[in-house]
């Protein structure tokens, strides 16, 4: 059900899911919420799913079913969980979550708390609540969130264990898994009345061994959502769940409520796949999208595409340039079942990237004075992404302070001329002394504000190059004697294809080392900003050493100049996220170099092509909804027998066979689509 032809090894996989709910059939009567009707059904996809994965092993994090320990049919539900697991024919490990155990010790849960007979019961039938296991060279720990902070015997014997079992790890990389994460915002946020944290003093106490003891990942559930969080260089990921999202978390979203205010978030459900190599873990959100059913099992039909990570795409010259906040907090105003207000974070966008496999990111450098939001741009650069501050020239004065503070976060300065194509003579000797004093590198950019722009009653600014700009900016950084590392240029949106072309008889730049395209989204017609990011992402292939930025990231609904983004306002992909996440892994899987044979047009249909040493690539992109019938086209050097993929871009599908034949297979279907001889056949 899904190609993993684009992934590199992995020493071993396993899959880490939970909040299933399983849902006992209600049948005709009335439920508040009618999306419960599909939980057990969309658990069941997400496990098929899994499990044709062929993971090691699964970590289910807890909440099987969606009754509780002190009703009636909690163990007629938990039955009929079981058995859903029972046919996967993959080994599934168990956390014990609050519902299927009980409620942590706070008086205004809307539960009963955990007591000693609900664990006897579920230890009976799922073994103990706390254990650990090694498989290769890693240790995996589970303990029972539940029982912390309480005065049950388990709980201190739960304590001793944990602490003796990660004093006998030695040096094996430590994954732990919990129910409840330790915090959701900030690791010292209060716990009385709020639902979704583990309270003091264990929460100190659990992280202060992950401290101590360098845990390579915590996987916490419960909330629904997901999230990320770092603990010195442990991350802490919340899962999201297989069946529902929690409605109270789309307050941090701006625009209208999710269906069935924000529960039926669909898009948001799902579960991750981790990936276990010698020097680091990529993790992969697998997004079932409520489905509960899979498309997928037809025989010889597509199959889902297994995309990489930004990890795993270091040579990948995707970036975005943040014009909203890489992250922003809200307060979540008294909502079942927390009692208090909750302040939570929204870390889709964030995540979003690492999904996209993006490797650079464009901020403004007052993100760097905002605590929160560096500590956010902190983890990004973990995860390995390049840094580029933007600044205005003005900003040159405290550059060497803001280099000391900030050099391990960021990589590049960019310095934005206001008002000016050209830097003037003091700003190049400020460059070039700041050049030879710090190991900083820099790059330009104009702020030109007056350019007309049709159906506009007021004039607009531009940042950035474009091309027929640089020549004579070459010219100016010659005459001062003073190199830049990079300089940005724009890209008109409607012909990326032909303005990248344009572009070489330009480069390469005497002292501009190289040239970073931006792609800035005008429409809010998917389809076509599909296209542009397709066409544009393939153009960049063939500029030696470009970087690619794409904006707006998210939605822009309350500006003057409304358009779609890569994400909608309640952060979920839109058609051209997909596209670039697709895309990305095919072409920049591994560094090499193509040659340009050129393409064609025909009529509103483009194709664009490109050839090298992996294989042949062909980019089909259609002013039109559906392409047209394209069988008996030839392109030099490719058989129509030769075996080939067609990859079915806005959908991260792919489909082998035959060249002349998949040419076929794209008559009528939704552009962009890109279409591969010579790859590897997976």
């Amino acid at each position: 059900m899904i190609d993993r032809s684009l992934m590199a090894p992995a020493e071993f996989e396993f899959v880490v899911l939970g909040d299933t709910h399983n849902m006992l059939d209600p049948g005709d009567r009335t439920l508040e919420f009618e999306s419960r009707r599909k939980q057990t059904a969309r658990a069941g996809t997400a496990l098929e799913l899994a499990a044709s994965l062929r993971p090691d092993f699964i970590v289910h994090m807890g909440d099987l079913v969606q009754e509780y320990p002190e009703t009636m049919r909690h163990a007629e539900a938990l039955e009929e969980a079981r058995a859903q697991l029972a046919g996967l024919g993959v080994k599934v490990f168990h956390v014990a979550g609050n519902h299927d155990v009980g409620d942590k010790p706070d008086p205004t849960m809307p539960t009963l708390p955990v007591t000693t007979e609900s664990l006897e019961r579920y230890q009976s039938d799922f073994g103990p609540s706390w254990f650990s296991f090694d498989h290769g060279d890693c240790q995996f720990t589970v303990i029972n969130s539940q029982i912390l902070n309480t005065d049950l015997p388990e709980s201190g014997s739960q304590r001793d264990w944990l602490e003796r079992d990660l004093e006998r790890h030695g040096r094996k990389r430590v994954f732990l898994f919990l129910h409840l994460p330790p915090f959701l915002e900030h690791p010292d946020e209060s716990h009385a009345g709020n639902y979704d944290n583990i309270g003091q003093p264990d929460r100190r106490w659990i992280l202060d061994l992950v401290r101590r003891h360098r845990v390579e990942a915590v996987c916490a559930a419960h909330v629904h959502f997901a999230l990320l969080n770092r603990v010195g260089s442990t991350r802490i990921y919340n899962v999201p769940s297989t069946s529902f999202v929690r409605p109270g978390f789309s307050h941090l979203f701006t625009g209208p409520s999710p269906p069935e205010q924000g529960r039926d978030d669909a898009p948001k459900l799902g579960f991750y796949l981790f990936r276990v190599f010698p020097d680091r873990t990529d993790v992969h959100f697998i997004r079932t999208g409520g489905a509960v059913t899979l498309k997928e099992r037809a025989h010889g039909g597509p199959k889902r595409l297994l995309t990489r990570i930004s990890a795993g795409l270091p040579a990948s010259p995707l970036g975005l340039t943040l014009l909203h906040p890489l992250a922003t907090r809200a307060e979540i105003p008294i909502a079942f079942p927390s009692v208090v207000r909750q302040r939570v974070r929204n870390d889709y966008p964030l995540l979003a990237g690492l999904e996209l496999g993006a490797t650079a990111v464009r901020l403004p450098v007052a993100d760097l004075d905002d605590a929160f939001q560096l500590e956010r741009l902190r983890i990004l650069r973990g995860e390995g992404l390049r840094l580029t501050a933007m600044a205005p020239a003005s900003f040159m004065a405290d550059l060497s302070e803001y280099v000391r503070r900030y050099s391990e976060v960021v990589d590049t300065w960019e310095i934005q001329l206001p008002g000016s194509l050209l830097p003037s003579l003091n700003l190049g000797r400020e460059l070039a002394r700041a050049g030879r004093r710090t190991a900083a590198r820099f790059a330009l950019a104009p702020i030109l504000p007056g350019e007309s722009r049709p159906g506009k009653q007021h004039p607009r600014t531009r940042i950035g190059y474009v091309p027929g700009e640089l020549h004579e900016l070459n010219r100016c950084l010659a005459e001062q004697d003073v190199s830049v590392d990079r300089v940005l240029c724009r890209i008109d949106e409607s012909e990326p294809w032909h303005a990248v072309q344009g572009l070489l008889d330009t480069v390469p730049l005497s002292h501009v080392g190289a040239v970073d395209l931006a792609v800035a989204f005008t429409s809010r017609d998917d389809a076509r900003n599909a296209n542009c990011a397709a066409e544009a992402l393939f153009a960049a292939v063939v500029l030696p050493g470009a970087g690619i930025y794409f904006e707006p990231l998210i939605d822009l609904d309350r500006t003057l100049d409304v358009a779609h983004g890569l994400l909608d306002t309640s952060c979920n992909p839109r058609p051209p996220f997909r596209v670039l996440r697709t895309l990305n892994s095919v072409l920049f899987r591994e560094p090499d170099s193509r040659e340009v044979p050129g393409g064609l047009e025909l009529g509103g249909t483009a194709i664009r092509t490109l050839a090298g040493p992996a294989g042949f690539h062909a980019l089909i992109t259609s002013s039109e909804r559906d392409l047209p019938d394209l069988r008996g086209l030839t392109f030099p050097g490719i058989s129509p027998e030769a075996p080939s993929r067609l990859y079915r871009l806005a959908d991260g599908s792919v489909q082998k066979g035959p060249f002349d034949r998949l040419l076929g297979y794209a008559n009528g279907l939704s552009p962009p689509v890109l279409l591969t001889s010579g790859l590897p056949r997976g």
